[in-house]
C-alpha cells in the first residue's frame, strides 16, 4: 500500500495498491491515521467489492459507528422523503442496508429494479435544493443533525460514472472557476476555513454554538440555496431581517434537538475545523459572555456564509472526478462536500454511499 498526495489538491491523499476486501489490521491503522491527518482518501480500483465488503471495510475503519445514517425505515427524514414518493430516488440495498444506492438512471442492481434520481433527472437543476430536486452547489456535512450525532466518516464508491462533458463552476469569493467532470463531487476543508479566518473571527467562532432545528431537513427542504451553496435562500425571512424585525433565536423545547460547537477539534490531531451544517442551522449562540447572546436565523446564516466563503475559493477546493471503482472516504468532522450536478439527460451515475451515525457529539475546540 502506498499513500501519496493527490496532485494539485489542497488536501487529501491517494491510496494505491490496497484491496479493501482483504485489508490488514496494520493497514487499517495507517488508513485511520491518514484520514485524520489528510482528511480524505481516494482508493482506486475497488470495482469488485460487494456491498457486504464495503460495509465491512467501513466498519473496520469506524468500529464505534452507531447506526445507518440514511436508513429509510428508521431515519425520520428518510421516511419523510419516502412518504413523499421518494422524489430523490435513493434506495437501500435489500440485503445490505448499510449501502444506499444513489445517482441517475434505471438499474437492476443487487435486488433493486428502480430508477435512481427521481425527479432529479438533471441531477442539479438551476433552482431548488439538492436534497429534493436541483441546486447547483450545496455545501454540507453528512448527518441527521437531530436525535443522532453526525458520523466521523462518509464513504462513497463509484460503479458507473457519467460520460458527458463536464462544466466550469464559479465558486465563491470571486476566484477562478473550477472544472468539474460530469457527476463530480466537490470537497472543502473546515480546517482550511478556520485557518483562513482572522484572529478576531477565530476567537468569535470558538465561542459560538450552533442550534439546529428540530427535524431540520423537513423544516427547510422546500428552500433553495444561494448561488455559492453556502446559505439557505429564504426570501420571507430575509425581508423580515432587512426590516430590522428579526427575532433572536430561542432554545428549542425538544430533547432530540442538537446544539454543537461551531468549531470542532479532531481528538486525534488536535486540529480545529469550522463545521456548520448550513441547511439545518436555526441560529447561533454567542457564549463569550453570560448570559449568552442569541442571533436570529438570517443573521446567523449570513455570519456562517461569511466565515465559510474563503474556504470555497478555487485554490482551496478539491473536485473529485469519479471513475468506476473509486472508493473515497473522508473525515466528516473536518470536510464539507457538495454534488456538482448538471448531468446530460441520458447520463447514468450509480454510486454506493455508506455512512453511519456516531455515538457521541462532536468535540468542540477549547476557547
Amino acid at each position: 500500500m502506498q499513500i501519496e498526495p493527490i496532485p494539485n489538491a489542497p488536501f487529501g491523499v491517494r491510496v494505491n495498491g490496497l484491496r479493501c476486501a482483504s485489508v490488514s489490521p496494520e493497514e487499517i491503522g495507517q488508513l485511520q491515521t491518514a484520514l485524520h491527518e489528510h482528511q480524505l482518501l481516494v482508493i482506486p480500483r475497488q470495482n469488485e467489492l460487494t456491498p457486504a465488503e464495503e460495509v465491512m471495510f467501513y466498519r473496520l475503519i469506524y468500529p464505534q459507528a452507531k447506526n445507518v445514517w440514511r436508513d429509510q425505515t428508521e431515519n425520520a427524514w428518510e421516511r419523510f422523503k419516502v412518504d413523499q414518493g421518494n422524489l430523490a430516488g435513493t434506495y437501500q440495498i435489500p440485503d445490505e442496508p448499510g449501502v444506499l444506492v444513489l445517482g441517475k438512471g434505471q438499474i437492476n442492481h443487487h435486488g433493486l429494479q428502480v430508477t435512481l434520481g427521481g425527479d432529479r433527472t438533471a441531477y442539479g437543476k438551476s433552482k431548488g435544493s439538492q436534497v429534493l430536486g436541483g441546486g447547483g452547489l450545496q455545501w454540507h456535512i453528512d448527518g441527521p443533525f437531530y436525535e443522532h450525532a453526525p458520523g466521523l466518516y462518509t464513504q462513497m464508491r463509484c460503479l458507473e460514472a457519467p460520460q458527458s462533458e463536464g462544466r466550469w463552476i464559479d465558486l465563491a469569493n470571486g476566484g477562478d472557476p473550477v472544472w468539474c467532470a460530469a457527476g463530480a463531487t466537490a470537497f472543502a476543508s473546515g480546517r482550511i476555513a478556520f485557518d483562513l479566518l482572522s484572529a478576531m473571527d477565530q476567537s468569535q467562532c470558538l465561542g459560538t454554538r450552533v442550534h439546529y432545528f428540530p427535524r431540520p431537513f423537513e423544516t427547510t427542504y422546500r428552500l433553495g440555496n444561494t448561488a455559492d451553496g453556502l446559505r439557505v435562500a429564504d426570501s420571507e425571512s430575509e425581508a423580515c431581517f432587512e426590516r430590522g424585525a428579526e427575532s433572536p433565536g430561542q432554545a428549542f423545547n425538544d430533547p432530540l434537538a442538537q446544539v454543537y460547537p461551531l468549531v470542532w477539534r479532531c481528538p486525534y490531531t488536535g486540529k480545529a475545523a469550522l463545521m456548520p451544517q448550513p441547511r439545518c442551522l436555526a441560529f447561533l449562540e454567542d457564549a463569550h459572555e453570560e448570559p449568552s447572546v442569541f442571533l436570529g436565523t438570517v443573521e446567523s446564516r449570513l455570519c456562517v456564509q461569511k466565515w465559510m466563503t474563503p474556504a470555497v475559493a478555487s485554490d482551496h477546493v478539491y473536485v473529485h472526478p469519479w471513475q468506476p471503482g473509486d472508493l473515497v472516504i473522508w473525515y466528516n468532522h473536518a470536510v464539507w462536500h457538495s454534488a456538482t450536478g448538471s448531468l446530460a439527460p441520458d447520463d447514468r451515475r450509480v454510486m454506493h454511499l455508506t455512512a453511519f451515525n456516531d455515538r457521541l457529539p462532536p468535540k468542540g475546540a477549547v476557547t
